[in-house]
């Protein structure tokens, strides 16, 4: 799974803050790409609470980005 922190309907909102990709993979602003085979692991670790979930949700083409 690639994912690109700008095209996501929480990008800079508290909820950011709490996602799986900006806790533990990178700072937002830069795309990462998932391998298949953490999805089952990261589930896991999230599910118990060791990690955040991941919280990506992709924009629809009408919304706009924020920024600031």
């Amino acid at each position: 799974m690639r994912i690109d922190c700008s095209d996501c309907v929480m990008f800079r909102t508290e909820h950011c803050e709490d996602c799986l990709v900006t806790a533990v993979l990178h700072p937002p602003g830069t795309e990462v790409e998932l391998d298949e085979e953490l999805d089952s692991p990261l589930e896991v670790l999230s599910g118990v609470g060791l990690l955040p979930v991941l919280r990506f949700k992709p924009r629809s083409d009408g919304e706009s980005r924020r920024v600031g």
